[in-house]
């Protein structure tokens, strides 16, 4: 039976609990066997066809795998089911609004890769007046575009379960609003007016200024347009600043009040409306990680150039926040003729992130990945790499428990690596370490109540800055693994999205009695980029 010859996909990119999960399936496979997974564990599931669909009912909230096998061949796939799409944020984004554009491919590719959140980019007409007066209008660099097709694209991200943000820049404003309001504007210490890119003026977003007033009538706008968030952009800078009155204002000191103000404003109109802040390069992660916003969004640049960087913005955003944490990592590679080296780049960096309890923006428009700041310029993927982010994509979804959804202790440093010993991991040809070393197997360590996972990324071969193209990484095989750990396991499995199935593997273990314990012992073969292994025991 051929593996990869039945395609088959979800109706929507995510489930709400009540909701039924519908999966298209070729109408011609008449004989067909399901089988629903949670990790490891096979999950009974009656379910009924009915109009080229299999209809799976009264499913509790979780994330599954599930792997189809018909008479025409087998498919594998994932979903998740929630209380509310707040509860988790998988973003993608549009950037192509022509009056040309009238399909919604882009929308569902997205939802086959279960982003369940997009950022509608540069979509505006103005940066201080979001909606347009008329259906045909350029936006502020000259690109034509058409509101009928927005409100199009808008439309399918409901349908399919997604929910479609609406970027906004919280204090970018034309020359002419400036003029007119300079009260409102944003001034260096010596009176001169702060100005972006020679064209936009930065207005002042502290609480009781007109423009905080002006702008949050906007968000109301917009979501009565029919967007179910706004996405508040920032530059990064400036950090201090002199109002009109020369007074001095901290930013970081005003974001977390304009976050609460956009987010009670948006809810007027759609009580599930939220908000999504930029905190570029970590920037006031204090301050804003607390703030009633949907998730912590990081816009990542250097100096967090190491793949040990993107773990600890995550790490620390998740100390702060009991939130879904995003880093939007632009994968520069493409921007380069080595579409190969950055494929690989993409592969190891979503990896990173994912193991470390984030997720990545990074997938939209085109079926393409973000290259840089500016989302119009995406890279379109090659046909080929489509597979491979659809797997990347399913992994994250069914194995979440592992990943985003983990709040167990982050015990990489103090399980292993230098005089930690508690789990010890060797070859006779590569070494391994808890840092995302260059040329090393980098192992991120999670334990909770009753799991220990081990996540390992590739980088042999490889050196530890997660924006380079990158080579193809070495495959390990035979890899040593001992546990020092005095519990009644019952179980020690592995899965990889490098695999041709993404179904869990049960590996063999043995045990030996000693003064400390007991120590277990298995082995681990096949590491190309990511693999996850998890202990379970009992309780």
């Amino acid at each position: 039976m051929d593996e990869k010859n039945m395609i088959c996909t979800f109706d929507k990119a995510q489930y709400r609990v009540g909701e039924d999960v519908r999966i298209r399936v070729p109408d011609s496979t008449a004989e067909l066997k399901l089988r629903l997974y949670r990790l490891a564990n096979i999950i009974d599931c009656p379910f009924r066809r009915g109009g080229g669909e299999l209809i799976l009912h009264g499913l509790s909230e979780g994330n599954y795998g599930v792997r189809l096998k018909t008479s025409a061949g087998s498919w594998e796939g994932a979903f998740d089911i929630v209380p509310d799409r707040r509860r988790i944020t998988r973003y993608g984004f549009l950037a192509d609004f022509s009056p040309g554009d009238g399909d919604i491919d882009d929308v569902a590719w997205m939802r086959d890769l279960h982003l369940n959140a997009v950022q509608f980019y540069d979509w505006m007409y103005r940066h201080d007046a979001l909606l347009p007066g008329s259906d045909r209008y350029q936006d502020p660099l000259g690109r034509e575009l058409s509101l009928r097709v927005i409100r199009k694209k808008v439309e399918a991200c409901k349908e399919f379960g997604m929910r479609p943000f609406a970027y906004g820049a919280v204090y970018a404003a034309t020359r002419e609003t400036f003029r007119r309001h300079p009260e409102w504007g944003m001034y260096t210490m010596d009176g001169e007016p702060l100005v972006f890119a020679g064209w936009l003026y930065f207005m002042n977003i502290a609480a009781g200024c007109g423009w905080t007033d002006h702008l949050l009538g906007q968000y109301r706008d917009v979501v009565s347009f029919g967007f179910a968030g706004i996405h508040m952009d920032t530059y990064g800078f400036p950090k201090l600043v002199w109002d009109a009155s020369k007074k001095p204002v901290g930013l970081s000191d005003e974001f977390a009040a304009l976050i609460r103000g956009a987010a009670e404003s948006v809810q007027r109109v759609d009580e599930d409306a939220g908000v999504i802040f930029n905190a570029v390069n970590n920037w006031p992660m204090e301050a804003v990680a607390g703030a009633p916003q949907d998730a912590v969004y990081i816009e990542v640049w250097p100096p967090h150039d190491t793949y040990y960087d993107l773990y600890t913005l995550i790490r620390d955003a998740r100390r702060c926040a009991d939130k879904p944490v995003i880093l939007a990592a632009y994968i520069k590679p493409f921007q380069g003729p080595d579409t190969a080296a950055a494929e690989r780049a993409l592969r190891l960096a979503w990896a990173a992130i994912s193991a470390s309890g984030g997720t990545q923006l990074v997938f939209g428009e085109g079926k393409g990945a973000l290259r840089d700041s500016y989302y119009v310029n995406y890279a379109r993927l090659r046909p080929d790499f489509g597979p491979v982010a659809q797997k990347y994509c399913d992994f994250l979804v069914r194995y979440a428990d592992l990943m985003y959804n983990d709040r167990g202790t982050d015990v990489s440093k103090t399980a292993s690596g230098g005089i930690n010993e508690d789990v010890r991991l060797a070859h006779e040809r590569y070494s391994f370490a808890p840092d995302g070393r260059g040329d090393s197997v980098w192992t991120v360590l999670r334990e909770s109540a009753d799991r220990l996972t081990m996540h390992l990324i590739n980088l042999v071969g490889n050196n530890a800055a997660w924006n380079e193209g990158k080579n193809e990484p070495r495959v390990v095989d035979d890899i040593q693994v001992r546990l020092r750990l005095d519990r009644p396991v019952s179980g020690v499995y592995c899965a990889s999205p490098d695999d041709v199935s993404l179904c869990a593997q049960a590996l063999p273990f043995s045990y030996e009695v000693t003064e400390q314990g007991r120590v277990y012992s298995f082995r681990l073969s096949g590491l190309r980029y990511w693999k996850s292994v998890w202990i379970e025991w009992e309780k």
